[in-house]
């Protein structure tokens, strides 16, 4: 399988336009966040992350020393975060904000760099600067809201992400450095855990190690800043509070959460779908459960079905050493990675669009699959659907006059269904260049 956008290494004119469109994006809106934060400091969501690593900077408990600015206990990611931070507490709560808007753009550029490069050798494709440039483009583009967005709230998600995409890039060259990375991940959030299975049924020794290793070394880093007690009542108020999340009673939590609950109106996960209908028509509560369960079984047999009827093995055959010494096998790591990272957004207690810019790689293996040189009949579906998925996440557009159409929209988890419908066509086409591909390296 080649490419279809030359194989010169230098970039031509239509290209090297492309590459100038998105650095000016990125400086515009990096720029424009900067200013934002400086005019604004308390704007966006990045003060609840600056006032936990203020708490550490003046040794105050990172998940209360926001109230006295903010009002709220809002930081609920593990400490890991907030250690990261602690080099812009000395820049005041609006320079911090200014830094780490740079930051956040260079680490969504990271991501998006490797996520593509990436996507396009994992679907057998001779990587060039045409391709690479033309694939970003139109990853950038479908998440052009979604990225400004990140920017100007001084989220998270990126710093998520990166861990992540340093993972696959690593999975089978570095392997246990790659597992490192995973844990790295779980300790921003809780939903990186979704990696700890796919590694165990994939028998990828080094990698779990790794994944242990990282996972409790990034866990227990805090404690040489304020010692192994604290760091364990920091590690326990957070699974505390996602535990009465998901509805398991925990008393370990020794400060009041402020997450908002399972059903709440903007995330559009199935657990919070399941759980505004439990509500609205008065089932049981194991109806969340259940309702869960019953759709990771349906999501699974459906992706199952794809594999079978591609002909290709999930199972038989498959091994991490296996997948790592051939390109066929290295293909199907990144298609399924990326269904890992899609299960972990729609299964989680909470995911709102924004949290969908999380699945940048779902939307380079298909921008990849689209400048591959497969047959029309596999890029019309995943064509459509990019569109679909962009669609999803942009409309309704917002105002008193579609406020209704919004909330009908968010209450049936629409974006959601969207970015699944993506994956699967995705998988579809993925699977029909994969199994082309050699079983030697």
């Amino acid at each position: 399988m080649t490419n279809s956008v030359g194989t010169g290494r230098g970039l031509t004119l239509k290209y090297w336009l492309l590459l100038i469109l998105m650095i000016g994006f990125f400086v515009v809106v990096s720029a424009e966040s900067a200013m934002r934060f400086l005019d604004e400091p308390m704007s966006g969501d990045f003060k609840h992350f600056y006032y936990a690593a203020y708490g550490i900077v003046h040794d105050q408990n990172i998940y209360t020393s926001g109230y006295p600015f903010t009002g709220q206990h809002w930081y609920a990611y593990m400490p890991l975060f907030a250690i990261m931070l602690t080099p812009l507490v000395g820049l005041g709560l609006g320079g911090g904000g200014a830094a780490w808007s740079v930051i956040n753009a260079l680490l969504i550029v990271s991501c998006v760099f490797i996520a593509v490069r990436e996507s396009i050798t994992r679907m057998g494709m001779k990587l060039n600067a045409n391709l690479l440039v033309g694939v970003s483009f139109l990853v950038v583009l479908v998440f052009m809201d979604k990225i400004r967005g990140e920017l100007r709230l001084g989220q998270s998600d990126a710093f998520v992400m990166i861990w992540m995409m340093l993972g696959l890039m690593w999975i089978g060259r570095r392997p246990i450095l790659g597992g490192f990375m995973l844990g790295g991940s779980v300790n921003v959030k809780l939903q990186g855990l979704v990696f700890l299975p796919y590694l165990i049924a994939r028998g990828r020794v080094k990698n779990l190690v790794g994944f242990v290793l990282g996972t409790v070394f990034f866990a227990m880093v805090g404690s040489l800043i304020w010692g192994v007690e604290r760091n364990m009542q920091y590690l326990a108020t957070v699974l505390g509070w996602i535990g009465d999340l998901v509805g398991i009673e925990n008393t370990s939590a020794v400060v009041e959460s402020e997450l908002y609950p399972l059903e709440w109106n903007r995330s559009v996960s199935i657990p919070s779908v399941l759980a505004r209908a439990q509500i609205q028509w008065g089932l049981s509560e194991s109806v969340i459960k259940i309702g869960t369960l019953a759709m990771i079984g349906v999501v699974v047999m459906t992706g199952w079905g794809l594999y079978l009827k591609r002909g290709v093995a999930l199972f038989k055959g498959r091994s991490g050493k296996k997948d790592d010494a051939s390109a066929k096998g290295r293909g199907l790591i990144g298609l399924e990675w990326a269904g890992l990272i899609v299960g972990m957004l729609i299964f989680s207690p909470q995911s709102t669009v924004r949290h969908f810019f999380l699945a940048i790689i779902v939307v380079a293996l298909g921008s990849a699959i689209l400048h591959s040189n497969t047959p029309k009949k596999r890029k019309i579906p995943v064509a459509i659907m990019m569109l679909v998925f962009w669609a999803s996440m942009t409309f309704p557009p917002g105002g008193d006059i579609y406020i209704n159409a919004t909330a009908n929209w968010r209450a049936i988890g629409g974006a959601m269904w969207a970015l699944l419908g993506l994956y699967m066509v995705v998988l579809w086409a993925g699977l029909g260049i994969v199994r082309e591909l050699p079983d030697s390296d």
